[in-house]
């Protein structure tokens, strides 16, 4: 295929369950960014608070700035790792659903290739390659019927 023939609807092959993951994790991404952001903000408006009712050069007032400063750092570091942790089992989740469907996939087609016509094994319901699954018990079921019929004849 060249890459004229390519078009933005090909990518993606299977919605559904494309944009259900992307909606996921973009909601949920989102979610830890803007709390970390409503968080910082709320906290700068204290800084600015503070810096306008009190003497720049007073000790207090400076503690408080510096206090605020740390809860910012550590509110953004807690929203990245958040985000990070968000991240990977995100990614733990959907190759996890692509990964254990290829290897039952794998061991039917291995089956297959024994001759092992009898040879089955359900997805779980969630599972995104049950199309594939499904067309290989369909598949089984040919192949069986035409070794049935070599063996009459």
């Amino acid at each position: 295929m060249s890459r004229s023939d390519r078009k933005i609807t090909n990518f993606l092959l299977t919605p559904k369950f494309q944009l259900k993951l992307t909606y996921y994790y973009i909601g949920i991404g989102m979610s830890i960014i803007i709390s970390t952001g409503v968080t910082v903000f709320y906290k700068m408006s204290v800084i600015r608070d503070i810096m306008n009712n009190s003497v720049v050069t007073d000790f207090g007032a400076q503690s408080k700035i510096s206090a605020e400063m740390f809860f910012i750092a550590q509110a953004s570091l807690v929203g990245f790792v958040a985000f990070a942790i968000s991240s990977f089992v995100f990614a733990l989740m959907v190759s996890h659903r692509i990964a254990g469907p290829v290897v039952a996939i794998t061991a039917v087609i291995n089956a297959l290739k024994k001759g092992n016509y009898n040879y089955g094994r359900k997805l779980r319901p969630n599972d995104e390659l049950t199309l594939i699954m499904d067309n290989l018990h369909e598949l089984k079921d040919v192949l069986a019927d035409e070794e049935a019929k070599q063996k009459i004849q």
